[in-house]
């Protein structure tokens, strides 16, 4: 634990270091691929029990995304028409509903290697082209990460698997519930599907349930 606390660090001083003397696409680069590196670090590390570790890999994507720019743009048109307060909740169910969908999907990232193989800009957005080496295999998985700067600072608002948006595939399928039962029972829908997945999460393989703390 104290372990992995102190290389996370050692990586946010390297990178705070290294945006002193870089370009933007040097700073999405080495963004990504600290991100990357902490990822298969906690995947890797055989102390932790299995809800330790998907909480662990939860917590480093909630610090790297913008949740408020997706939860934005995956509400689409129906932000335009939601009043203050359904806005307000609907960005905080995402945020929770976002972390604890695909967190966990990375932790099964316990390989070999991860690389940025190249960043391209994309209008107001940064295109990290990744790939990620498995442990027991040589077959490399290929995935992008769509980036954005805010006032020297980067984040992930998008994750794109084989060509496929996650934002742009929840976006369609958001707006498709929200049309066909409403804005407030589709808030009630997802508040459930959250409380499931953390519910989930916070389980052994066992089917105990973990106690660990944030």
């Amino acid at each position: 634990m104290k372990k992995i606390l102190i290389t996370l660090s050692l990586l946010l001083f390297s990178f705070n270091s290294f945006a002193q003397n870089s370009s933007p696409k040097e700073m999405v680069n080495k963004f990504v691929q600290i991100l990357g590196d902490q990822i298969i670090q906690v995947a890797n590390d055989k102390t932790l029990n299995e809800a330790k570790r998907k909480q662990k890999i939860i917590n480093i994507i909630d610090k790297s995304i913008d949740s408020k720019w997706i939860a934005r743009f995956v509400l689409g048109r129906h932000y335009k028409t939601a009043n203050e307060e359904q806005r307000k909740t609907f960005m905080n169910i995402y945020r929770e509903f976002m972390i604890n969908t695909y967190g966990p999907k990375f932790n099964s990232y316990n390989g070999k290697k991860f690389a940025v193989n190249s960043v391209e800009k994309q209008g107001s957005f940064y295109l990290a082209k990744s790939e990620f080496t498995p442990k027991n295999s040589d077959v490399v998985i290929f995935f992008d990460f769509r980036v954005i700067e805010d006032n020297g600072e980067y984040f992930i608002v998008d994750f794109i698997a084989e060509g496929v948006s996650l934002i742009e595939t929840q976006r369609s399928e958001f707006n498709s519930s929200i049309n066909e039962e409403g804005l407030d029972k589709f808030l009630i829908t997802l508040k459930k599907r959250v409380d499931e997945l953390k519910s989930d999460n916070n389980k052994s393989p066992k089917g105990k349930t973990s106690k660990t703390k944030n």
